[in-house]
């Protein structure tokens, strides 16, 4: 069939319709064809183009081939050394034999177009095979994207070509035979390759931005509006590859790196979300943005509404990617912005709406903004009152979103806020009404949200927020809008201005948000209570004692370990009404403490939700003459139900009580603390000798809140303490003696100035012959480092303390780097690694010698220095310590001995997605995954035999590390996808697929993140081929094991991964 439809093409006398049907119908069976067809096939086609003896008819061919590239995709790739070379001449000497006025123009113009097709399908399915033939690739693209043989440059410069009143190149003689010309078809095709590049080529965008930024801005002059439009398409396409994009709210919390100076003063108590972040081969376009908006600005006053809105268009796109770079250039565009939200083309109000939306949520500079309100407001309003819903919705949310411009803080009242006070009214018939989109409902209640939180204490602005405050309680009840509307209550609460109109609601909206727990939504349930609890923290002085008693019982049934972050948000509630109405204790302590008491209980409680639960104890401990400080010692030192608990819930429930009880007695007065110490410690005293586990429980217990007491208050004075700690240190009992250790360093923290010196001493004073107890006193070192340097000890901080005891410290570490036991090197490292965060210079020298030594019988003193930076990393260590050690951890990726390298994966694996530290290893990326490569790979040395008698059974010993290289490849993919999202991914993915069950298992997990990316969609469409097999493979064994009742869970697990 194939070679009757090539035998179609030959014959000139053929019809072109017929030929073009030919064309598609081998197009379309090139999908089905098998390897071997394929490549007979595409073998014939290029034969055919070399012998082709007309323009016309190499054309044809072309075009064949490239409906064939389209259709079979990565496929084609193998052709690529043949077609590429080939295509690559003939693009060169079409465009030649142009600019010589010789030739067909229009046939040789139609040849590029087609090859630069093809091209275009090359890179999006075939970006492996390509990269050899990139560099002449981007120099042919980079020419032809200004292919324009018919037009003579005058040489004045762009800026001569657009003055202000700018008109299109069609006059003055500067093109040649207009209608005839089709060579804008090559820029297009052109145009079209380089945005395949800049989707396709990730790890290319550094070079692609260095080339083609600067061209492409020139290219806004483009005379064929069509291809214009493609100029500002592509650029936007650059600019969206130049960011990684973040949830576009600006009251969501920020991140690590947020600015502070910019959230301490914002209005609302929440920090601002920082703009999208650059990704670091960013900076060349970034340097090309003032002159690309000059030029758009320019654009904007053409005469052609297509250009105008395409123009508009990139302006929007921009502002969504990168607004911090686009603020500055706002007033230059002011004029014709403006002129924009006047246009009664509905799109161009739209883009207009939205580019001020965005720059005004990640403002830096207000008061740009605050020069444009009277102009801008009078706008917005106009908008609102727009017959297109859209543009009704998008006002609003720009309005919400500028008010902030106007009031950033609570002391800088812009003049200007006043231009405000008209939307008052629009809001009010907006929630007012019941014949509106839903929208624009949102919008309404969403920008009332924003407005009120900004203007919600200013005289002016009373009476319009008491008119919609009516309607905006109906919000909150109707069913459609309740949601929206509590977000708006929540915005409303977090402001730092005091609302006094918000009175008014209280109880109707703290009695609705109460009946909404019963809703069966656990989403919408947790937002009611998050909304609760800033309600209350904000309004709870002056909300009626039946609306919190209503509160109270309608969330008391929910403070239980099934949900803990349901369970948080109820304690925080709890916790705000002890806060804000004190005459409230009894019925919360009534209420709520004995739902907490029992949730202390349980193994599962954790995290936020034991944060709260322990401030929550604190709270009540100050109210002695409802909660005596004894009946919650006694309900918090029962330990009778945890008889049949598994050891490991055993130990968690003990420490979770043991916080409990020194939050309760830290809070209470110095007598009752004074009591509570003394019982803990006869406590501890008459456990010695009886084994019996109730009494062990309980020693264990009391040890622990001495501990935890420690933290926050001076024990060294108390009689006999130390001496009990340390005598505890050589109990008989595993459990006593961690607890003691942990005990002792915790109580270091509360008195640094007498027992950091004990603990030391005594690490010193124990030697070779007690090496369980130095072990132990290690761990209560490590204890005092690891709980945090940044904490404060009266003036001093911890580091200031730990640092003058350094150097004792090191040589013991130094000493028990290399113990044959893990535990003891876990430890060492530990505190290495917290110590290099107080003492850098010291603890780096410390660590260099150790990693310098490259003896094979010294490996476990290289695995202990090298898992010490990744404790330094966990803690958030600043890069400049880290640095220096980065040579010596990416050396040890290729250490002999495999402990060592499985260590430096460890340390890899935190540094890479460590908010301060993760910089250090972008640039090492290649070699980081050439080595995971190495390590993921089956060696038959690392295999042994194990005689089990009737039978032998082989072990893996290179398992462990496997497994943990494809682990690490997923945190570099999640931190570096740019680097990381290559085709040595895939070969690694594919090589995890014939490997063992769990690795297949994290190599579906690797896939599914790759998927995530979309730049990275192309890289895995070109190895579908290679992918099918392995899958299918794993999935037939999958559904077996399913079907056998065997791992079940794993299985299921693992079955829907790959499910995009």
């Amino acid at each position: 069939m194939a070679t009757s439809l090539l035998n179609l093409l030959k014959p000139k006398q053929h019809k072109t319709s017929l030929r073009k049907k030919v064309i598609a119908c081998i197009g379309a069976l090139s999908a089905v064809l098998a390897d071997r067809q394929l490549d007979t096939l595409m073998r014939t086609l290029l034969a055919d183009v070399r012998q082709a003896g007309s323009k016309s008819e190499k054309q044809k061919y072309i075009q064949c081939i490239s409906t064939v590239s389209r259709n079979v995709g990565f496929r084609i790739g193998q052709h690529l050394k043949e077609i590429a070379p080939l295509f690559f001449q003939i693009v060169n000497q079409a465009t030649q034999e142009d600019v010589s006025m010789e030739g067909d123009n229009e046939k040789d113009h139609e040849v590029v177009e087609n090859c630069l097709n093809a091209f275009e399908c090359f890179v999006l399915r075939c970006s492996k095979e390509i990269m050899p033939h990139l560099d002449e690739l981007c120099g042919i693209v980079l020419n032809l994207v200004a292919y324009d043989p018919n037009f003579y440059d005058s040489g004045d410069g762009q800026d001569a070509m657009m003055d202000d009143g700018f008109e299109e190149f069609d006059e003055d003689g500067l093109v040649d035979s207009d209608d005839d010309d089709n060579s804008w078809k090559v820029r297009r095709a052109a145009l079209k390759v380089l945005e395949a590049m800049v989707k396709g080529l990730p790890d290319r965008l550094d070079e692609i931005y260095s080339k083609f930024s600067q061209p492409l801005i020139a290219r806004f002059n483009e005379r064929e509006e069509s291809v214009k439009l493609d100029v500002f398409t592509t650029f936007g396409e650059m600019a969206h590859a130049a960011v990684t994009k973040t949830q576009s709210s600006f009251l969501a919390a920020t991140s690590m790196d947020s600015t502070p100076s910019v959230s301490s003063s914002f209005i609302l108590e929440v920090e601002r979300v920082q703009p999208p972040k650059e990704r670091p081969t960013s900076q060349h376009l970034i340097a090309v943005i003032p002159a690309c908006i000059s030029q758009l600005n320019k654009q904007m006053r053409s005469k052609a509404a297509k250009t105008r809105q395409g123009a508009l268009t990139l302006l929007r796109t921009l502002s969504e990617c990168i607004p911090q770079h686009v603020e500055p250039n706002l007033p230059q565009v002011k004029d014709e912005l403006l002129r924009a939200m006047k246009e009664s083309n509905s799109s161009m109000r739209l883009d207009s709406l939205v580019f001020i939306r965005h720059l005004a949520e990640y403002f830096l500079t207000a008061t740009t903004f605050q020069q444009l309100a009277p102009e801008l407001c009078p706008l917005f309003l106009t908008c609102c009152s727009d017959t297109y819903y859209k543009s009704i919705a998008q006002a609003l949310r720009a309005i919400g979103a500028f008010v902030y411009t106007l009031r950033p803080s609570p002391d800088a009242v812009s003049s200007e806020l006043k231009v405000m006070l008209p939307v008052y009214e629009v809001l009010k018939s907006k929630l007012l009404a019941t014949d509106i989109d839903q929208e624009v409902k949102e919008s309404a209640l969403e920008c009332l949200g924003h407005l009120v939180a900004c203007t919600g204490d200013l005289p002016d602005f009373q009476p319009g927020i008491q008119d919609c405050l009516p309607s905006f309680v109906e919000r909150i009840k109707n069913e459609v809008t309740r949601t929206t509307a509590i977000k708006a209550l929540r915005t409303m609460c977090i402001s730092k201005v005091q609302i006094a109109a918000v009175g008014s609601i209280l109880p109707a909206v703290g009695g609705t948000l109460s009946q909404y727990l019963s809703q069966n939504s656990r989403s919408f349930r947790q937002q009611c209570l998050d909304a609760l609890v800033h309600l209350i923290k904000k309004y709870g002085g002056g909300m009626p004692s039946e609306t919190i008693m209503q509160i109270l019982g309608d969330m008391v049934p929910f403070i239980t370990d099934t949900d803990l972050y349901i369970t948080d948000l109820c304690v925080q509630i709890a916790v705000q009404v002890l806060a804000t109405s004190p005459r409230m204790a009894p019925q919360v302590i009534e209420r709520c403490v004995p739902a907490v008491l029992t949730v202390c209980r349980s193994p599962l409680l954790q995290g936020s939700a034991l944060d709260s639960i322990l401030n929550f104890l604190s709270r009540v401990a100050h109210h002695r003459e409802h909660c005596p400080f004894e009946k919650l010692r006694q309900e918090l030192s029962n330990t009778s139900f945890i008889a049949t608990a598994q050891a490991q819930a055993q130990r968690h429930v003990i420490g979770t009580l043991a916080k409990g009880l020194a939050a309760v007695t830290t809070s209470s007065a110095s007598d009752v603390q004074k009591a509570a110490v003394q019982h803990f410690l006869e406590s501890v005293k008459k456990t010695s000798g009886n084994p019996a586990p109730e009494v062990m429980h309980q020693c264990e217990l009391s040890l622990l809140a001495l501990g935890e007491t420690g933290k926050y208050v001076d024990l060294s004075g108390v009689p006999g303490f130390c001496d009990v700690l340390l005598r505890q240190l050589e109990s008989q009992q595993d459990e006593i003696r961690l607890a003691a250790a942990l005990a002792l360093g915790y109580a270091t923290v509360g008195a640094m100035g007498t027992l950091l010196k004990v603990v030391i001493d005594n690490v010193q004073q124990a030697g070779a012959e007690a090496q369980k107890k130095q072990y132990l006193l290690l761990t209560s070192l490590r204890e005092v480092i690891a709980i945090g340097v940044a904490e404060r000890h009266g003036s001093r901080t911890l580091a200031e303390h730990l640092k003058p005891h350094v150097p004792r410290v090191l040589p013991i570490l130094q000493q028990y780097a290399d113990s044959q036991e893990e535990s003891m090197r876990n430890v060492v490292s530990e505190s290495l690694g917290h110590l290099l965060t107080v003492d850098q210079d010291a603890v780096m020298q410390a660590l260099t010698v150790l990693l310098s030594n490259r003896d094979r019988e010294s490996w476990r003193t290289r695995a202990a220095a090298v898992a010490a930076v990744r404790f330094a990393a966990a803690k958030q260590c600043q890069a400049s310590a880290v640095l220096p050690l980065k040579e010596a951890l990416l050396t040890c990726l290729g250490d002999e001995e495999l402990q060592v390298r499985k260590a430096a994966l460890h340390s890899v694996n935190v540094v890479c997605v460590s908010p301060t530290c993760s910089e250090i290893l972008r640039d090492s990326t290649d070699l980081i995954l050439e080595r995971i490569k190495e390590d993921s790979k089956q060696k038959p040395e690392l295999i042994r035999e194990v005689d089990l008698g009737p039978f032998k059974h082989k072990v893996d010993d290179g398992l462990p590390l496997r497994k943990f290289a494809y682990t690490v490849c997923c945190s570099l993919l999640a931190a570096y996808p740019e680097q990381i999202a290559s085709p040595a991914l895939i070969d690694l993915v594919l090589q995890g697929m014939a490997d063992n069950e769990d690795i297949q298992v994290i190599c579906c997990q690797l896939l599914q993140d790759l998927c995530s990316f979309n730049f990275a969609l192309y890289r895995i469409v070109g190895r579908v081929g290679d992918l099918v097999e392995p899958f299918d493979r794993c999935i037939v064994r999958w559904i077996k094991q399913v079907q056998a009742k065997q791992q079940v869970g794993r299985s299921l697990k693992a079955l829907a991964l790959p499910d995009p």
